[in-house]
């Protein structure tokens, strides 16, 4: 009996040792890429642009739709049109809801503020695993941050995306890893609206959506309106312009973000009414001149959507009406 006990204890002994090496070595590398400093339209990493204590006036999250806003300059645009300092933390990709969430508590975790968050939302991350748990690119460019990886955890992505993320400890070459690779694409436009295409494009989303998932991503709304709340930041979703009439889950998608707002704003005690916001503008700006493809802005559709949406929308999130 005592020779069993001694070696559950040996057991532990070694168990928590092994723990504890991990864990010093994980602190080690955590970090060590800080020192890379890139500006966002020069990088599609956000952890090499992300700093400390810094403060901001607007935030955007968002997928490869969002990354868009920053890309090939016309971050500076957007920044020049609106008179404010911007932060864009989107992911292309496909960077869904449970990637948004982990890179937003990275960037207050690092002691930083934003007064306004746009998140522009697209019916598909509500949907699609591949755009959340399952997705293999919205930490391919990301030096490794333990904690990241503890939100990893916490967030339950699968083993392999954890595995992956600390695999990125061996990565020295940074710099030209998350350079942006595609200068000069925005600044095309969309030569013609092609109906085969869209419809391929409706036919990929389907079977790629889970509609059994849409509850448990949905949830992801109010987790990150929480922490906005928690440091003091606004929030409005925006469904971004499509051309795609009745794109798929786009109504539900609608109606679960008006419902979950509604119900925030009670249950967190949002006694600002302009804490957290929604516009739906799916079907605005449909001409080809704003695009670059069938989902994707040009720089002039950047430039058109900032004066004609985002400026409106900064100025009073509440009451504009389009």
């Amino acid at each position: 009996m005592r020779q069993s006990k001694r070696f559950i204890l040996k057991l532990a002994a070694f168990a928590l040792l092994n723990l504890a090496i991990m864990v010093s070595l994980l602190l080690f590398f955590s970090g060590k890429n800080r020192d890379i400093r890139f500006k966002n339209w020069e990088t599609e990493s956000n952890l090499l642009v992300i700093r400390e204590d810094e403060v901001y006036d607007v935030a955007i999250l968002g997928t490869s739709r969002g990354r868009v806003f920053s890309r090939d300059s016309n971050h500076l645009t957007v920044e020049s049109i609106l008179q404010k300092r911007v932060v864009n933390l989107s992911k292309g990709g496909g960077g869904g809801l449970m990637p948004a969430k982990v890179h937003l508590s990275h960037f207050y975790r690092r002691g930083n503020r934003a007064n306004q968050i746009l998140y522009f939302v697209d019916p598909w991350i509500f949907f699609c695993p591949i755009n959340n748990e399952n997705n293999t690119f919205f930490l391919r460019d990301e030096p490794f941050e333990i904690s990241i990886l503890l939100d990893l955890i916490l967030n339950r992505f699968p083993s392999e995306r954890i595995i992956s993320y600390i695999q990125m400890i061996a990565v020295d070459d940074w710099k030209s890893i998350s350079q942006y690779a595609a200068p000069g694409l925005d600044k095309l436009t969309l030569k013609a609206i092609d109906p085969v295409k869209l419809e391929e494009a409706r036919e990929h989303y389907l079977g790629l959506y889970d509609y059994s998932k849409f509850d448990h991503y949905s949830s992801f709304v109010s987790d990150i309106n929480r922490l906005t709340k928690q440091h003091n930041s606004k929030i409005t979703y925006i469904m971004l312009p499509i051309l795609m009439e009745n794109f798929p889950g786009a109504k539900e998608v609608d109606e679960k973000l008006k419902k979950i707002i509604e119900n925030d704003l009670t249950s967190q005690n949002l006694r600002d009414k302009n804490s957290v916001n929604y516009h739906n503008l799916i079907d605005k700006m449909q001409d080809r001149q704003f695009f670059y493809d069938h989902m994707h802005f040009n720089n002039y559709g950047v430039a058109h959507f900032t004066k004609t949406y985002l400026i409106p929308i900064l100025d009073n999130p509440t009451s504009v009406q389009f």
